[in-house]
């Protein structure tokens, strides 16, 4: 008749493989992972989608562009990592170039005709 392992042997002997594994000590990263790069971890754009929102609710027309560009020198000055960039073919046919902060989803620079006549009111939005 055979007996069922007892199940603290049991675990013992499938935890021992594990524990041959070498593992990096506590405040190094693992050798086969390179460091983090600090600006990678502390960067946190917006959402691409949500700042697009962010251009429909101030200004009525259609987006026909959107990108990510690097700042300008003055942006950078600003503290400004990256720039979402977008083009707006306003009612008026006029096309608006408006620049936004990717990290804080500040508007930065609205550029183009007929400005006044897309912004939406706050009774429109």
């Amino acid at each position: 008749m055979m007996r069922a392992p007892n199940p603290l042997i049991l675990a013992l002997a499938l935890m021992a493989p594990l524990a041959a594994v070498p593992q990096p000590a506590p405040d190094q990263p693992a050798p086969d992972q390179p460091a983090a790069d600090p600006w990678a971890t502390s960067f946190q754009p917006q959402p691409f989608h949500l700042m697009a929102e962010a251009v429909t609710d101030r200004y009525a027309g259609r987006l026909v562009a959107a990108e990510t560009r690097p700042p300008h020198p003055a942006e950078r000055a600003m503290g400004v990592e990256l720039v979402y960039e977008f083009r707006l073919l306003t009612p008026t046919r006029s096309i608006l170039n408006i620049r936004l902060d990717a990290r804080t989803g500040r508007f930065l620079e609205v550029a183009g005709r007929g400005q006044l006549e897309a912004r939406r009111r706050p009774a429109e939005r």
